[in-house]
C-alpha cells in the first residue's frame, strides 16, 4: 500500500475521511439488520460478569499502549517515524479513550460506533506497522469491545475487517515523509494468528454468556410456567374441597328432610296413637288394643321406610371412588395435569382401610404430589404401600430437588395434624437426589388380624 508524501496533518485527515467513507459503506447491511437487536443485547450484556469491568480494562490496555509508545520512540528503530508521529498518536489515543467511554455509555449506538474504532486502529497502527507490539494491543482493544458490544453475528463482520486492515497494514509505504518496508511473512503470520485465537477466545466466551442467558431465561420461563400450574392446581383443590363442602352440606339437608318426612311424620304418629291407648286402656280394651296394633304397623312402615332410605344413601356412596381406587385415579389425573409420571406400588394393601383411615391416606398423597411437583420441581414420584406388624407403611419418594433446610408450610403442618389424629408418625428427610416422606398408620383392629393370618 503506497501512500502520498504529503503534509503530515492533511495525510492524517484524508485517511480519516476515506477510511470512514469505506467501513460505513461496508457496514451499512449490517446496521440495517442489527438494529432490532440492540435492546436484546442489552438484556444479555446486563447477564455478563465483565459488565463493569469493560471499560477499565480498554482504558488499561490503552495506557499500555501510551507507555510502550513513549519507550519505542527513544529505544526503537522508527524512532524517527514515531517522533513525527508524536503529536497525531497523543490527539488519537485520546480520540480512542472517549470513544471507548462513548461505547460503554451508550451501547445501543455500537455498530455505528466501532466504525470509528477500526478507523482509529487504522490510523495508530499503520506508521508502526504490524511488528509493533503497539498495534499488537490496539488490535486486541478492537477486537474486545467489538465482541462484547455487538450481538454473535455482527460480530463477525466486524472482526473480518479487522483482519482486512491487518492485511493492509503489512504492506510497505510511506508515513511523515519516512519510507516503511513491509511487514516479514513470520510478523504477518504471528499477528493473525494471535488476532485469530483472541477472536476465538472472545467469541467462545461471548457464545457461553449467550447460551448462560438463554437458560437462564427459559429456566425463568418454566419457574414462572411451573408457579402458574401450582397455583392452578392450588386452585383446583381449593374449588373441589368447597364442591365436597357445598355437596356434604346440600347431602345432610337432603338426609334431614328425608328423615323428617319419613321417620318424623311416622314417630309422631305412633307417639299420637300410643297415647291415645294409653288412654283407653282402663276404659275400652278393645279400641285401646286396635290403636296399640296401628303403633306396631306404624312403626314397621317406618322401619322399612328408614331402611329403603339407608340402603339408597349406601349406594350412592358406593358410587364415588374410595380406598385404592380413589388413589389410583388421584395418581393418573394429577400425572396427565402436571406431566409429571407417578407411579403407584399398592403392595400387600386391601382394596379400603375404612373410610377414615382412606380419607387420610388420600390426604397424605395428594399433599405429598403437590409438594413434589410445585417444590420439588420433580419429574418423577414412586409412591409405595405396604402393611406390616398392624401399621400401613406409605413411603412417597420424588427425584426433585433437595433443601437444607424443611420448612414446614400449611400443607405439611395440615399433613401431620391428621396423621397424629389417627395416631400415625410422619418423616420428611432429603435424599442424594430427591426427598422423601415416610408414614406409618396404625391400621384397623379387622385388617390387623387379616395382615397376621396373611403372614402365618
Amino acid at each position: 500500500m503506497l501512500v502520498s508524501k504529503i503534509y503530515p496533518r492533511n495525510f492524517m485527515i484524508r485517511c480519516n475521511y476515506c477510511l470512514r467513507a469505506a467501513l460505513t459503506l461496508v457496514a451499512t447491511p449490517v446496521l440495517n439488520r442489527g438494529l432490532h437487536r440492540n435492546s436484546r443485547m442489552n438484556d444479555q450484556k446486563g447477564k455478563d460478569p465483565l459488565t463493569p469491568l469493560v471499560l477499565p480494562i480498554a482504558l488499561l490496555l490503552q495506557l499500555t499502549i501510551f507507555g510502550l509508545f513513549q519507550i519505542s520512540s527513544t529505544a526503537s528503530e522508527q524512532a524517527v517515524i514515531l517522533h513525527a508521529f508524536e503529536w497525531h498518536f497523543h490527539i488519537l489515543m485520546s480520540l480512542s479513550a472517549g470513544l471507548s467511554l462513548l461505547l460503554f455509555l451508550l451501547p445501543d449506538h455500537a455498530l455505528l460506533l466501532l466504525v470509528f474504532r477500526l478507523s482509529l486502529y487504522f490510523l495508530i497502527a499503520y506508521p508502526l506497522g504490524l511488528s509493533s507490539s503497539i498495534a499488537i494491543i490496539i488490535m486486541i482493544t478492537t477486537l474486545f469491545e467489538i465482541c462484547f458490544y455487538l450481538p454473535l453475528k455482527q460480530a463477525l463482520w466486524y472482526i473480518a475487517a479487522v483482519f482486512l486492515i491487518s492485511a493492509a497494514l503489512a504492506d510497505s509505504g510511506s508515513a511523515f515523509y519516512f519510507p516503511r518496508a513491509a511487514s516479514r511473512v513470520s510478523d504477518i503470520l504471528f499477528f493473525m494468528l494471535l488476532a485469530f485465537f483472541c477472536s476465538f477466545l472472545l467469541l467462545t466466551y461471548k457464545s457461553v454468556i449467550y447460551r448462560l442467558y438463554k437458560a437462564d431465561d427459559d429456566i425463568g420461563h418454566l419457574k414462572s410456567v411451573v408457579s402458574q400450574l401450582s397455583n392452578a392446581n392450588l386452585d383446583f383443590q381449593r374449588y373441589a374441597h368447597s364442591v365436597e363442602y357445598s355437596t356434604v352440606n346440600s347431602e345432610r339437608h337432603r338426609i334431614s328432610s328425608e328423615i323428617h318426612d319419613t321417620v318424623g311424620y311416622s314417630l309422631t304418629n305412633i307417639l299420637m296413637t300410643v297415647e291415645a291407648a294409653n288412654a283407653l286402656i282402663d276404659k275400652d280394651h278393645h279400641r285401646a288394643h286396635t290403636a296399640l296394633n296401628r303403633a306396631i304397623s306404624e312403626a314397621q312402615n317406618c322401619l322399612e321406610e328408614t331402611r329403603r332410605s339407608m340402603h339408597k344413601i349406601r349406594a350412592n356412596e358406593l358410587k364415588e371412588a374410595a380406598g385404592l381406587q380413589a388413589i389410583a385415579h388421584l395418581a393418573r389425573s394429577f400425572g396427565e395435569a402436571t406431566g409429571m409420571k407417578v407411579r403407584v406400588e399398592y403392595g400387600n394393601a386391601p382394596e379400603s382401610f375404612g373410610s377414615e383411615l382412606d380419607l387420610v391416606l388420600f390426604r397424605i398423597i395428594q399433599e405429598g404430589l403437590t409438594n413434589s411437583f410445585r417444590h420439588g420441581m420433580a419429574s418423577l414420584v414412586r409412591i409405595s404401600l405396604w402393611m406390616n406388624a398392624g401399621q400401613l407403611k406409605v413411603t412417597i419418594l420424588d427425584n426433585g430437588r433437595s433443601t437444607s433446610k424443611i420448612i414446614e408450610g400449611l400443607g405439611i403442618s395440615g399433613m401431620r395434624e391428621r396423621i397424629e389424629n389417627v395416631g400415625g408418625t410422619v418423616e420428611f428427610n432429603n435424599q442424594q437426589e430427591g426427598f422423601i416422606i415416610r408414614v406409618n398408620l396404625p391400621l384397623p383392629k379387622e385388617l390387623h388380624e387379616q395382615d397376621k393370618s396373611s403372614l402365618s
